[in-house]
């Protein structure tokens, strides 16, 4: 019987000490900032000319980067000047547009207001119409 009451005491107590941990973690939850796109990105800032760029964010050993940065650079890029910004030569860069999920492509004007954007896969459709976009309000 003493050997029951010890078990039960020893579950009652580790049952309390979980609930004191979870509640004690719940309170100091970290938030993270995913997924969002930055607003501007003047071109020149990225190494290129002014005027409007494809951007794409990118990492060395990201297969899916490497698929986007092919894309852009093609026949889809319709021409445009594309940087292609890779974490492991700048960093800061990365940090400074508060990228934090590669691949990360955005379409900017000429004055770096970003049209569109994508995180992960590029839509090929809306990637399309924001090319026609830039292209239609470029004055040159």
């Amino acid at each position: 019987m003493s050997r029951l009451l010890i078990a039960a005491a020893i579950a009652a107590t580790v049952s309390l000490i979980a609930a004191l941990l979870k509640r004690n973690s719940s309170s100091q939850l970290i938030s993270v900032r995913r997924n969002a796109l930055p607003t501007r990105v003047p071109a020149s800032e990225v190494g290129l000319d002014v005027g409007p760029a494809i951007i794409a964010f990118t990492e060395s050993s990201c297969d899916s980067c490497q698929e986007v940065v092919r894309l852009i650079r093609g026949p889809a890029g319709a021409g445009i000047p594309v940087a292609d910004v890779e974490f492991g030569a700048e960093p800061a860069l990365h940090r400074r547009f508060e990228i934090d999920t590669v691949p990360t492509t955005l379409v900017v004007d000429s004055e770096g207001s970003v049209i569109a954007g994508w995180v992960g896969r590029v839509d090929l459709g809306e990637f399309a119409a924001a090319l026609a976009e830039i292209v239609q309000s470029d004055p040159d």
